[in-house]
């Protein structure tokens, strides 16, 4: 696998316990696009594990831009709290610093992220993560969504 950011996010999937767990939730049929430091990948499930992969996801729910700052940041001493990596990750998203801001571009329609899983990753991140969504401005999981959409 091309690039040590590539192979640090691959390696966090692959052990870490809590990612691991918050990715229960995704159905057998979710994927999503990766560009690690520029590098094209794709995140899915393989016989029921996290997997990171190198090459471009053929049909992605989403696709997630990680800088190498963002994954060094992701991937660090993750603790063993849904919530809190959940936190983490939210606030890569909404970060300024090109070197460490995470990059969403959604393709799926809100059907089908439903179907595939996401509402539950996030459920799972309870009220740490609800509670950031709320100060945040976000009323519930759709007007998340649809921010991220650009609406």
């Amino acid at each position: 696998m091309p690039g040590s950011s590539l192979e640090a996010l691959a390696a966090f999937f692959h052990t870490a316990e809590v990612a691991r767990r918050a990715t229960r939730p995704l159905a057998p049929s979710a994927e999503v696009g990766l560009v690690v430091d520029g590098v094209p990948a794709c995140f899915r499930l393989e016989e029921g594990l996290p997997a990171v992969r190198a090459g471009a996801a053929p049909d992605p729910d989403f696709t997630l831009t990680l800088p190498a700052g963002a994954v060094e940041r992701l991937t660090a001493s993750p603790g063993d709290e849904i919530g809190a990596m959940g936190v983490s990750f939210l606030h890569l998203v909404l970060e300024r610093d090109p070197a460490l801001h995470v990059g969403v571009r959604i393709h799926a329609s809100t059907a089908r992220l439903v179907s595939h899983g996401y509402l539950g990753v996030l459920a799972l991140g309870g009220f740490q993560v609800a509670i950031w969504l709320l100060r945040k401005g976000f009323a519930n999981p759709r007007a998340a969504i649809e921010r991220l959409r650009g609406k």
